[in-house]
C-alpha cells in the first residue's frame, strides 16, 4: 500500500522563507558589487614639464617641483630649500624622498605617509597636489 505524505505549509513560513531569500539575495549582489574590481579611473594625464608650487612651514618659504614626462610622475622634489632649513626642519628632506619613491612608483599621490613625519608628510602631499592643479607651469 502506498502511503500518503501531507505537507501543511502555513503562509506566514513562505513569506518569511522569501523575504530572506530576497534579503540574501541583495546582500550578496552589494558584496560582489563591491569587492569586485572595476574600471578604475585611469590615470590622470599630465603634461610634460615641470610643476611647481609653493610651501611654506613657519618661517621658511621653499617649493615643491613635480617632473612630469610622458604622462607620467618622473621625481618630485623640493626646490629652494637650502641647509639652514635642513637644519630647522630634519624631516622634510627624508620624508620628501619617501614621498618620491612612493609617487613615482604608484604613479598616483594616494601613498603611505611615514609614522614618524605625518604631517610633514601632508603638508608635502598638499604642495605636490597644488602643483600638479596649476597648469601654468
Amino acid at each position: 500500500m502506498s502511503s500518503t505524505k501531507i505537507i501543511v505549509l502555513q503562509l506566514k513560513e513562505i513569506i518569511y522563507t522569501l523575504l530572506f531569500a530576497i534579503i540574501g539575495f541583495i546582500l550578496l549582489m552589494v558584496l560582489i558589487f563591491y569587492f569586485i574590481p572595476g574600471k578604475k579611473e585611469s590615470a590622470q594625464l599630465y603634461e610634460s614639464g615641470v610643476y611647481t608650487a609653493p610651501v611654506s612651514l613657519d618661517y621658511a618659504q621653499f617649493n615643491v617641483s613635480v617632473v612630469v614626462e610622458d604622462n607620467q610622475i618622473t621625481s618630485v622634489e623640493l626646490t629652494d630649500f637650502d641647509d639652514n632649513m635642513a637644519l630647522i626642519y630634519p624631516l622634510v628632506e627624508p620624508t620628501m624622498a619617501h614621498l618620491n619613491r612612493e609617487i613615482v612608483k604608484k604613479q598616483s599621490l594616494d601613498v603611505d605617509s611615514p609614522e614618524d613625519a605625518s604631517q610633514t608628510a601632508n603638508i608635502l602631499l598638499d604642495g605636490i597636489k597644488k602643483a600638479l592643479s596649476n597648469p601654468q607651469n
